[in-house]
């Protein structure tokens, strides 16, 4: 066991180009603070390492976070694939706006489904709400449930992306405690959840 934390959890981004994946990311670790919100395309992917405190049942844990930001564009997305394997939770992203991004969701679960053999917790996100939407809660909500997977929507603007890194990790972790319960062989080993 790691004395620095109890757990290292990988969590990927995925999700439609412009989806607001990079800038979650950056939100969520107060990177590139202070500059201007120009889009800039994330070319492959991009690692930011994170920790935090979680408590589940009343107890503090202390996790190193993976946090990979993948590229959305179609010409990346073989390469992007691997980068599935191991992670413990991942969030696919959907733009309200466009509904393209939303249907891109169907491909990538597929892939998800294909390239993760450990049951990671996945969490549909419907960003950039606020705006004139173009994919309704009850497609987004039917999505999730007929996936099995969890749904939330996101307002960067009213620093939302914290609540839902928290509640992903929480997930995560929940997961590992009740593996161990059951006596189920989890991927952490050691404590570290790669």
């Amino acid at each position: 066991m790691n004395p620095d934390y109890d757990y290292q959890i990988k969590i990927v981004f995925t999700g439609a180009q412009q989806t607001g994946k990079s800038y979650t990311l950056n939100k969520m670790t107060g990177r590139n603070e202070g500059q201007i919100d120009l889009y800039v395309p994330t070319i492959g992917v991009d690692l930011v390492i994170k920790r935090i405190q979680v408590a589940v049942h009343n107890k503090i844990y202390n996790i190193k976070l993976q946090l990979w930001d993948t590229a959305g564009q179609e010409r990346f997305q073989n390469f992007v694939n691997v980068y599935y394997r191991n992670a413990s939770g991942i969030f696919l992203f959907c733009d309200v706006c466009k509904q393209g991004s939303f249907k891109k969701c169907n491909q990538l679960i597929e892939q998800i489904k294909e390239y993760n053999q450990e049951d990671a917790q996945v969490m549909l996100v419907g960003n950039k709400i606020g705006t004139e939407r173009a994919v309704s809660v009850d497609e987004m909500v039917t999505f999730a449930q007929n996936q099995n997977i969890m749904f939330t929507e996101l307002n960067t603007e009213n620093n939302d992306e914290n609540n839902i890194l928290e509640r992903m990790v929480k997930c995560v972790i929940h997961q590992i405690l009740l593996d161990k319960e059951n006596g189920k062989q989890t991927k952490q080993g050691d404590g570290v959840l790669i």
